[in-house]
């Protein structure tokens, strides 16, 4: 059901066309006049705009112009007579969303409505999904001078230049402990790609209940279920040409990771209601926390759903691995954060500086991001000190490790608690000072695999 102001000066046509509409369940408000019509939009802005071409006093053109100045979200079709067509057709481009010709058929009218809300709101999902994320979100935008953030700006732009024929490009799947970047990750692989101006529609997995989720995934015909009052395209659909992207995939359940497997195998989706495949094709990056090989071991993951989304593996590291990368990402919330508050960037102090570099961050960069939008907010203007940030009684990254002749791991926990990732350098190098730089031999007296030894060297810059 939609909210429609119609604008008609012939009384018998405007009543047949609101009959109409409200026969189909939209909420329609009449006017004889532009000038009525705009005193309408200005009470309540509406869904859609119904107006004439031809009026008295102000056109439905001039109309349309005022009301997109003010009012960018109501959707405006024309009603046109023949001669006036190459005017609709050029108001369309001023911001029309359709027409139609007089004498109106009735059952046009309805479809053409239709599909016009359908389309605006579909507009309006893709401007929610992107509003939600302000912050440079394209490859260059990944902030970090590290190898592994080189390598992963590497991989990105490998990765976004892939597209198959039949369209979309190849399913991923972000690896990486929460707060790493991995949404931002999945943003700078659609932004990098030739699908950058289509749809990035984000799902979060965790947040929505199964029988919402399958909906929205899905979409869903007029009557499938109580209170589906309307048609509603599913967020495939909306991401048609562009990408998707599944947040805590861990989270879905097997009923609904089977429905993915069977969008990723056979390219098609159902509305629920509906008895008719609809085509979808869009690029599916999929991101986790958990461990998807255990879950699969246990039974709650889908052995084939986690192959065919794990075409590509991309792990993103934690901030503690990232060397100085914690300052210059420092520097960058401190500008974003100044700029969303309307405020000089204040300066980090030495101490500040050194704070951040030797913390843990168990958050990684959502928690250093945290961190500093609250010492702006909370902390004297203008400077930042160590004591502004938070962090004294916060464990510190500091703690060594060793490997003894005997093959015991011997820890120092005196200076502070130590990362896994120091646990698993200090064996890699220790795996090829023994094997004087051989990989193959290496990776056999680490148990793994030589390409997965390869990209360990890589993460590490270990080569």
């Amino acid at each position: 059901m939609a909210d429609v102001v119609l604008v008609e000066d012939e009384e018998v046509l405007r009543r047949t066309l609101a009959r109409t509409l409200e026969r189909e369940g939209h909420d329609v408000r009449t006017a004889e006049s532009a000038e009525e019509a705009l005193e309408l939009v200005q009470r309540g802005p509406p869904d859609l705009l119904l107006t004439d071409y031809r009026l008295p006093g102000m056109s439905g053109y001039e109309l349309l112009r005022k009301v997109k100045q003010d009012q960018r979200g109501v959707a405006v079709i024309l009603l046109t007579a023949h001669g006036t067509i190459e005017d609709a057709v050029a108001a369309m481009r001023d911001g029309a969303a359709d027409y139609l010709r007089k004498p109106v058929d009735l059952g046009e009218l309805c479809l053409v409505v239709e599909r016009c809300l359908e389309r605006e709101g579909l507009k309006r999902e893709l401007h929610y999904y992107r509003a939600r994320d302000l912050a440079d979100c394209d490859a260059e935008g990944i902030v970090g001078a590290s190898p592994s953030m080189q390598q992963l700006r590497a991989v990105i732009k490998r990765v976004a230049g892939l597209e198959k024929r039949g369209g979309g490009g190849p399913t991923i799947l972000l690896t990486g402990e929460t707060g790493t970047g991995k949404g931002l990750t999945a943003r700078a692989i659609h932004n990098a790609s030739s699908h950058r101006e289509a749809a990035f529609i984000e799902v979060n997995c965790s947040a929505i209940p199964e029988n919402l989720l399958e909906a929205e995934l899905m979409g869903y015909e007029r009557g499938a279920f109580t209170g589906a009052a309307t048609a509603k395209p599913g967020l495939f659909e909306a991401a048609e040409g562009g990408t998707i992207f599944f947040d805590e995939i861990g989270h879905m359940t097997t009923y609904l990771q089977a429905k993915l497997l069977k969008v990723i195998d056979e390219k098609v989706v159902r509305r629920l209601g509906s008895t008719r495949d609809r085509v979808v094709s869009c690029t599916i990056v999929a991101a986790t926390h958990m461990d998807l090989e255990k879950k699969v071991a246990d039974g709650d993951f889908l052995d084939e759903l986690y192959h065919r989304i794990n075409v590509v593996g991309i792990e993103i590291p934690a901030l503690r691995e990232r060397g100085d990368d914690s300052v210059l990402l420092a520097d960058y919330f401190l500008r974003a954060h100044a700029s969303e508050y309307g405020i000089d960037p204040p300066r980090l102090t030495e101490k500040a500086g050194q704070a951040i570099r030797s913390y843990a961050w168990p958050g990684n960069v959502r928690e250093l991001s945290h961190t500093l939008e609250r010492a702006i907010v909370l902390g004297p203007s203008g400077v930042i000190d160590e004591s502004d940030l938070g962090l004294r009684s916060a464990p510190q990254a500091g703690g060594s490790v060793r490997i003894s002749r005997s093959n015991n791991l011997e820890m120092d926990f005196s200076k502070g608690p130590i990362p896994l990732m120091d646990l698993e350098l200090a064996l890699m190098r220790s795996a090829m000072k023994f094997t004087q730089g051989n990989q193959a031999k290496a990776a056999r007296l680490l148990g793994l695999s030589r390409d997965a030894l390869r990209y360990r060297l890589a993460k590490y810059d270990l080569r």
